[in-house]
């Protein structure tokens, strides 16, 4: 076990499969959005929101914050794991490290071999790198207001838990069937982002977006010109340690989604 958490601290950039670089692209690339919600909500009588809150079993959730709460709870765990490594450095504690890479990463053999399926979900909420938590921060809170006064917040919270569980088994039966490392992790919103990406550009496929903050494109274009280059390195394994698998898992989840649930309501 100390062999193994050494190995941890020392190695975590080549030994995990962060789904980050792609979504520190995403901010160069950036899926901005030049006017993030104004005109958007004002077709709201048009959207095929639930209106009947009886229905809804996610009532006991403040719409208005269910974003900002998703990224300090990501805030939190990343907080978690940066303590954890300084716990282990200071005081050669491994014990609460020990418990994030247990419950906070997912891999093949962790959900199949050992049974820790929990972690399809709690590997979305998890970030042990700044740039990554930031970049996958901008990508929410950019996409997931928007996305949420068209589907309403029931849709929206079923978008993110199939969205992140949809990542997370891309992930490992990539890494179990084709890339054949099955005890190889991954962490990381990207896949949600990813989801909310897809099915936003299904929603609303002609909004202007700005290629690295220059120039401007149809979103359509722009999440399938993503949804390429992670397909191109997954199939080529040049993954490293972007989780482009998890990425096409996300996106593909998204585009479920909105064709069996979403699209027949409009």
């Amino acid at each position: 076990m100390n062999l193994l958490i050494r190995t941890l601290v020392s190695r975590q950039s080549s030994l995990f499969i962060c789904r980050r670089h792609l979504t520190t692209e995403k901010s160069r690339r950036a899926f901005r959005l030049p006017l993030l919600t104004d005109k958007f909500r004002s077709s709201q009588p048009s959207s095929p929101r639930n209106n009947n809150n009886n229905k809804n079993p996610f009532r006991f959730i403040n719409e208005k914050n269910i974003v900002t709460g998703i990224i300090i709870v990501n805030g939190i765990v990343f907080i978690i794991w940066q303590f954890s490594y300084a716990n282990l450095r200071s005081n050669r504690d491994q014990r609460l490290l020990w418990f994030m890479t247990k419950n906070f990463m997912v891999s093949w053999d962790g959900v199949v071999r050992e049974n820790r399926v929990w972690t399809l979900l709690t590997s979305a909420f998890s970030h042990f790198d700044l740039t990554h938590f930031l970049i996958n921060s901008f990508v929410l809170y950019s996409f997931g207001p928007p996305v949420l006064s068209h589907i309403g917040l029931s849709a929206f919270i079923q978008l993110f838990l199939v969205s992140a569980i949809g990542c997370s088994l891309s992930h490992i039966f990539y890494q179990r069937f084709y890339d054949r490392r099955p005890s190889l992790p991954a962490v990381g919103a990207s896949g949600v982002t990813m989801g909310m990406t897809v099915l936003y550009s299904f929603l609303r496929p002609f909004d202007t977006v700005l290629l690295f903050f220059i120039i401007p494109m149809p979103v359509i274009v722009g999440v399938g010109a993503f949804i390429t280059y992670d397909l191109y390195r997954a199939i080529t394994h040049r993954q490293k340690n972007i989780g482009s698998a998890g990425h096409i898992g996300g996106a593909i989840a998204g585009a479920l989604y909105y064709f069996l649930k979403i699209r027949g309501r409009l």
